[in-house]
């Protein structure tokens, strides 16, 4: 087995004395507005959170019905 390069594993390198080396890399992105692609995955999981909240309310009313 050989040695498994690190790419992109460090974000800034110094080498020896003197001003720190900054590593080439791409610029950090900036902050984007919300797309449409992002909403299942908010609106799914309070979908299946209010179900367990409908469903467990019901049982609670209904606990005594027999």
């Amino acid at each position: 087995m050989g040695k498994v390069p690190l790419y992109g594993g460090l974000p800034r390198v110094t080498m020896g004395p003197g001003p720190p080396n900054v590593a080439s890399r791409p610029p950090d992105p900036k902050a984007m507005p919300m797309n449409g692609s992002r909403i299942p995955g908010l609106v799914l999981p309070v979908l299946c959170l209010l179900a367990l909240v409908v469903g467990a309310v019901w049982y609670w009313r209904h606990r005594d019905d027999e």
